[in-house]
């Protein structure tokens, strides 16, 4: 692995991400205003379809492509690495080809039986047409993360969002006073749209690639490249299908275990709206840091198994745990400490930040979830991986069956909790006993927990005692959060958890 390569690669992607999630999230509390609560709660049964198709036609084989073209670059084989790429988009285009006119098809057959809303027809109809685009551009990025060159996921990822706000942006005052059915439909153009933007720029990168790069005979035949392929997705992309397909029953048990908690129709719609529209997206938020880095592990990783460098394996997943670990830890911390002012600072729904303080809780298990579930794919672990977000995923599903009905949305909450505690330590233990990895309970747990402790209440009392009597709520909370994290991140570097060394490392200098 090039020196700086996997910190850079996190850096433009997590600053892509950022500048993707501040746009998203502006323009989410713009949907929330003109869609309403149940707006978004219909809106958000959709995206477990969409997260469904993407699972089926992408997710495995841009994964495949990734650790594939990693070990044919590593090797200077650039002419095997474009033949990784043209097999797979064949792969991906045959079977995103199928998905869309079955969806097409069938859209009002699962709109009425499975989501439990014909009203969302039209917007699955819409759906339909962007599956080629999503699973062509997820091969092209797989193929420049093979590389480990960031910049265009990046760079496509904007796009993306752009695309999708300025739709939505452009054509609301059509949509949106025809009814929550074309509120919804809205929705899903914006989606699409910004899905083939995406792939106009992958792919107009790709070919300027392949004008910058020397090419030698292909050692790699297609009959070859296309059974490696296979053999690598088939596993993540059952993993990825299967999960999404229980992670969607799960969002569509919601509202009507919801129901059968005593709300009616409208008031668990929305009720769902403001959790999974609202509060989860915050939740989320931070996580922007960890995704991108598990991201950037899989080819890092795999890299780093093709050379036997044993050393380096456990440098790289050791770092990549402890960052994790701090991030979900100070996660915590700020959506206990600040969770009704974000809300209303956002939303100006204070129930909200009730919500996001139940949630607060399972961020650590959620952004470690990430980590290690990228340095399983690297590890080439994908069967144990696949095996443990099965049984997460039924207990989940159980516990919502059982204890929504009795306790309403807490129940929902206990569900991911137990679910994500579960599925986090289970992974763990596989990465810790695949590499040999020694647990650094004090860099890990206990010292990241202090220092939340500490941020926290000092960032407390100085809000409550100077912040809000002199400022309005949006700058009061913007400016706590910002010395939330500076005495969280002062307090680390007091209690050495992390040390000018680390950073050193880590930036490569």
């Amino acid at each position: 692995m090039r020196k700086k390569t996997l910190i850079t690669g996190t850096l433009i992607l997590t600053i892509a991400s950022l500048i993707t999630r501040l746009l998203g999230f502006g323009f989410r509390v713009y949907m929330s205003n003109i869609m309403g609560a149940e707006g978004m709660g219909l809106y958000q049964l959709l995206f477990p379809i969409y997260m469904l198709l993407w699972a089926a036609s992408s997710a495995g084989i841009s994964l495949a492509v990734s650790k594939m073209v990693a070990e044919q670059t590593s090797r200077n084989q650039h002419s095997n690495a474009v033949r990784i790429l043209k097999t797979s988009l064949c792969i991906a285009l045959g079977i995103s080809v199928i998905l869309s006119l079955a969806l097409y098809t069938f859209s009002s057959f699962i709109a009425t039986y499975y989501i439990h809303e014909p009203i969302t027809t039209l917007s699955l109809k819409i759906l339909a047409a962007c599956i080629p685009f999503m699973s062509a551009a997820c091969c092209i990025r797989g193929y420049f993360q093979g590389r480990q060159e960031m910049t265009v996921s990046a760079l496509a990822q904007i796009v993306e969002q752009v695309a999708r706000m300025l739709v939505i942006y452009l054509f609301a005052g059509f949509f949106i006073p025809k009814g929550l059915e074309y509120a919804c439909a809205l929705g899903v153009l914006g989606m699409c749209i910004g899905e083939v933007f995406s792939f106009i720029l992958s792919f107009a990168a790709f070919r300027l690639k392949k004008r910058q790069l020397y090419f030698t005979k292909a050692t790699l035949n297609y009959h070859t490249t296309f059974n490696t392929l296979l053999a690598l997705s088939i596993p993540i992309t059952a993993n990825r299908f299967l999960t999404s397909g229980l992670q969607s029953f799960e969002n569509i048990l919601i509202p009507i275990q919801l129901q059968k908690f005593g709300l009616d129709s409208s008031s668990a719609l929305a009720l769902y709206g403001k959790f999974s529209g609202m509060a989860l997206p915050l939740l989320f938020f931070p996580s922007m840091v960890t995704m991108s880095l598990s991201t950037v592990l899989v080819p890092a990783i795999s890299e780093a198994v093709s050379r036997n460098n044993h050393l380096t394996l456990q440098k790289i997943i050791s770092k990549a745990i402890q960052f994790s670990c701090l991030i979900g830890v100070g996660a915590t911390a700020l959506f206990l400490s600040l969770s009704k002012e974000i809300a209303l600072a956002c939303y100006g729904l204070e129930d909200v930040g009730e919500l996001l303080k139940l949630l607060a809780i399972i961020c650590p298990f959620l952004y470690l979830q990430n980590i290690l579930t990228g340095t399983m794919n690297g590890l080439g672990m994908q069967k144990q991986t696949f095996k443990t977000n099965i049984l997460g995923s039924l207990t989940c599903i159980s516990i919502i069956l059982t204890i929504v009905p009795l306790k309403g949305i807490l129940g929902f909450v206990l569900a991911l909790l137990i679910q994500s505690g579960f599925v986090t330590v289970m992974l763990l233990w596989h990465v810790l006993k695949n590499i040999d990895l020694p647990v650094d309970i004090n860099n890990w747990v206990v010292k990241p927990i202090v220092a939340a402790l500490a941020g926290a209440l000092t960032t407390t009392y100085i809000h409550h005692t100077y912040l809000m009597p002199a400022f309005s709520l949006r700058p009061a909370t913007l400016i706590a959060i910002s010395l939330l994290g500076t005495f969280y991140i002062f307090m680390l570097f007091v209690l050495r958890c992390i040390t000018l060394k680390d950073i050193k490392m880590l930036t490569g200098s």
